[in-house]
């Protein structure tokens, strides 16, 4: 990223941490402290650095985004993450959150078959490179940021070619083949959204791969493929981290959080919880 796009980024960063613009989608994200390897969930989102790195890390894979190269996660991904940052060079990127159906329409609407044809199984993750359309999609966008009017007429266009940008860039094959519906990543992709929809109910592998027409070895195996975890151990994840947002957003009690997001037992939800974060819920705020 260019020296005019982080100075365009540092007049719209008014604290550290989040920070929200004139569009809900598009959130900037400063830090100047170094943080340690801890989880996380994206969502689906795209992720530029503008300045400064962070380390991904799944069971099977770790991966540096930076301002060289973007981060697109299509599907919901718990995974570790390492921040490097200081006071002299902070961490600056921008997270936008992605339009399904615009991006679903960018898609469909592709000539160019190469992509959607990779036969390999993608993983729900990868990087690109920033290409020089998208520095100057980006600086735009943040221009038109500083203004409510701009953003609200403009923003949805801009957007838009910086989506069309993304899933035309060499490592999109994942993103093309998670919205063709006979796909198996697609499929995955479905399960997916299921087990965060109903994360506090019972959730049992044999029902979740006959949803979608799937065995329970193909489901498994493809699940493992494209996210790094089997399907046990994403819904534990995924339960987990939904149990870290209510204590620290909501103050909920630890009993009462554990069987919120569909523990039978507190004492295992504490172990669980202790064993993932490296701390007991009942700390949740205090190592926040």
């Amino acid at each position: 990223m260019n020296k005019e796009i982080l100075q365009e980024a540092n007049k719209l960063i008014k604290n550290e941490l989040i920070n929200q613009t004139n569009i809900n989608s598009v959130k900037l994200f400063k830090t100047i402290d170094y943080s340690k390897r801890q989880p996380l969930t994206y969502e689906f989102c795209l992720i530029l650095v503008l300045q400064g790195k962070k380390l991904g890390y799944l069971p099977n894979k770790s991966f540096e985004y930076n301002k060289d190269n973007y981060l697109v996660v299509p599907i919901s991904l718990p995974f570790e993450c390492e921040t490097y940052a200081s006071k002299e060079e902070p961490f600056i990127c921008l997270a936008i959150d992605i339009d399904k159906k615009m991006m679903f329409d960018i898609i469909s609407s592709l000539s160019n078959q190469e992509a959607k044809n990779c036969k390999t199984i993608q993983m729900g993750v990868f990087q690109d490179s920033v290409t020089p359309q998208i520095e100057d999609i980006v600086l735009r966008l943040l221009k038109t940021l500083k203004s409510k009017e701009e953003s609200a007429i403009l923003g949805e266009s801009i957007l838009k070619e910086l989506y069309y940008r993304i899933a035309t860039n060499s490592n999109s094959h994942f993103l093309h083949k998670m919205f063709l519906k006979q796909k198996q990543e697609a499929k995955i992709s479905k399960s997916l959204k299921s087990i965060h929809d109903n994360f506090n109910q019972p959730l049992d592998i044999p029902t979740l791969a006959k949803q979608e027409d799937m065995s329970v070895s193909s489901f498994h195996t493809h699940f493992k493929n494209i996210t790094s975890y089997s399907p046990l151990q994403y819904i534990k994840k995924i339960r987990l981290n939904k149990a870290k947002d209510f204590i620290e957003q909501k103050n909920m009690q630890v009993n009462n959080t554990a069987y919120a997001v569909g523990y039978e037992s507190v004492s295992q939800f504490s172990k669980d919880f202790k064993k993932y974060f490296g701390y007991p819920p009942k700390e949740a705020k205090i190592a926040l």
